[in-house]
C-alpha cells in the first residue's frame, strides 16, 4: 500500500512538473522585415516624380514636408541611363522652414532613359527615392 502511495505521488509530481512547463511562455524573436519603413521623426511626406512630353521637355518634381517647424532641404537630379549606369545630367534644390519643393522644366536634347534621384532632410534625418524610368 505504502509502494502504491509512493508510485502515485511521484507520478503526480511528474504530471505536474510536465503541466508547468507548458504553461511557461513561448517568446520568439523575429527580425523585422526589410520592406517596413522605418519611422520618421520630422519628416512627414517625401516623394520625387518626372514626366516627359512628346517634344522632349521633362518636368521634374520633389519634395518634403516636415512635421514640425524645421529647416527642410531637397535635392532633385535628373538622371539618364547611358553606358550601362545612370548619369547625372542637371540638379536643383530648394530649402525651407516645414517644407521644401523642386518643379521645373528641362529640355532634353537626346533620347533615353530618365529618372530623378532625390535627397531630403528635415533637422537631422535624411531620406532619398528615385522616380519611375520614363521613356524620351
Amino acid at each position: 500500500m505504502r509502494r502504491i502511495k509512493s508510485i502515485i505521488n511521484v507520478t503526480v509530481l511528474c504530471i505536474c512538473v510536465l503541466f508547468s512547463g507548458l504553461a511557461m511562455p513561448v517568446v520568439i524573436h523575429a527580425e523585422e522585415p526589410a520592406d517596413v519603413a522605418p519611422y520618421m521623426t520630422y519628416i512627414s511626406t517625401y516623394s520625387t516624380d518626372v514626366s516627359i512630353s512628346s517634344s522632349g521637355v521633362a518636368s521634374i518634381y520633389g519634395l518634403v514636408r516636415a512635421k514640425d517647424n524645421v529647416t527642410t532641404y531637397v535635392k532633385v537630379t535628373l538622371q539618364i541611363y547611358k553606358d550601362g549606369a545612370w548619369r547625372d545630367v542637371k540638379s536643383w534644390e530648394d530649402s525651407g522652414n516645414m517644407g521644401s519643393t523642386v518643379a521645373a522644366d528641362y529640355q532634353l536634347f537626346s533620347r533615353g532613359s530618365y529618372r530623378t534621384y532625390m535627397v531630403c532632410s528635415a533637422n537631422t534625418e535624411t531620406k532619398s527615392a528615385t522616380s519611375a524610368t520614363r521613356v524620351y
